[in-house]
């Protein structure tokens, strides 16, 4: 299968995989072939040597993350079974050597909200003209103004194409009320690149609202099994069916969305005659009389003249008889 080109048209689902697959490689590779079965665009890990990620003194936190840590040759890997399934690979970078690594080993690059600030790093992925994209969470809208216009900066004509923003909210799980939806319109009428939604919340729905509101990429968290470990991400991930449900139902918003203009569509245009009402006789109507408001009604289908056309017959000399309820046509009045 050819790995599937970034559609604007389309809603561009993006399995988060992070460190759902607590550092066994063969668990990884079994949830990229669920992504794909899902009908999802792009797989996302986290890549990082953790030394240069937390703290060592952090020992239970450095534990965890450092037993979740796969290898750079494995990720080569599972960057050759995504392409090769037809997804996208895209991975975080939580470190500088991390970054330098996925500049030449994946598709996409994202930054994570915990380091929109870290500017070193943001340079340095964004330099290697890869398509990059920034979560928001954490940041105000001057933090956000600054990595805008760093990316500006650097990918110049290329910045609408290779550059987006998350709407992102960092809690986890994200409460429906801090969920925020409408900065996702926020975000689109403030920067003019691809503005889409890093979802935290437990669930389905915010994803698809955040569709209906403009969002081109969607981001969610994904597991093999909600329950799989303590470990608190499988708990607001997406699991199988969950994330195919993302993906469908995107599908049918997007044909619900359409297009931004108002026409009379081919499918109502067929019902023009039946629906609209035709001017007709109120009782029988005899040839020399003259036609009054209380002569005439409207009635359905509208195969004759309609009811803004009233002006042209009104106080007008019948050429002919009428029945009651006929339509009334222009030959019928002198």
């Amino acid at each position: 299968m050819k790995l599937k080109e970034f559609n604007p048209n389309k809603t561009f689902i993006i399995a988060e995989i992070g460190n759902n697959h607590e550092g066994d490689y063969q668990l990884a590779k079994k949830m990229v072939n669920l992504a794909s079965k899902s009908g999802a665009d792009a797989v996302k890990f986290q890549t990082y040597k953790t030394s240069f990620f937390i703290n060592k003194n952090d020992k239970k936190r450095f534990k965890k993350l450092k037993s979740f840590e796969l290898s750079y040759s494995q990720f080569k890997n599972l960057k050759k079974l995504a392409n090769k399934l037809g997804l996208f690979f895209i991975s975080t970078p939580f470190d500088l050597e991390s970054a330098n690594f996925l500049t030449k080993n994946s598709d996409i690059i994202k930054i994570a909200s915990s380091d929109n600030n870290f500017f070193k790093l943001i340079e340095l992925v964004l330099k290697s003209k890869k398509p990059v994209i920034v979560s928001t969470g954490l940041a105000n809208i001057n933090e956000i103004k600054r990595v805008v216009l760093l990316a500006k900066k650097v990918l110049k004509s290329k910045f609408k194409k290779n550059f987006a923003l998350l709407h992102c909210v960092s809690a986890y799980p994200v409460e429906s009320k801090y969920a925020n939806l409408n900065s996702i319109k926020f975000l689109k009428e403030k920067f003019k690149c691809i503005i889409g939604y890093s979802d935290h919340t437990i669930g389905n729905e915010a994803s698809l609202v955040a569709i209906s509101l403009g969002a081109k990429i969607i981001e969610k968290h994904f597991t093999i099994d909600k329950k799989y470990s303590s470990f608190r991400d499988h708990q607001l991930s997406a699991d199988f069916i969950d994330l195919k449900n993302i993906v469908d139902n995107s599908r049918k918003i997007e044909l619900m969305l359409g297009k931004k203009n108002k026409i009379v569509q081919k499918n109502e245009s067929k019902n023009v005659k039946e629906f609209r009402r035709s001017i007709v006789s109120r009782r029988d109507l005899k040839k020399g009389e003259k036609l009054t408001e209380k002569d005439i009604k409207y009635l359905r289908p509208g195969n004759g003249l309609n009811p803004n056309q009233i002006k042209k017959i009104i106080n007008k000399v019948l050429k002919k008889n009428l029945q009651s309820d006929q339509v009334i046509k222009m030959s019928d009045i002198s």
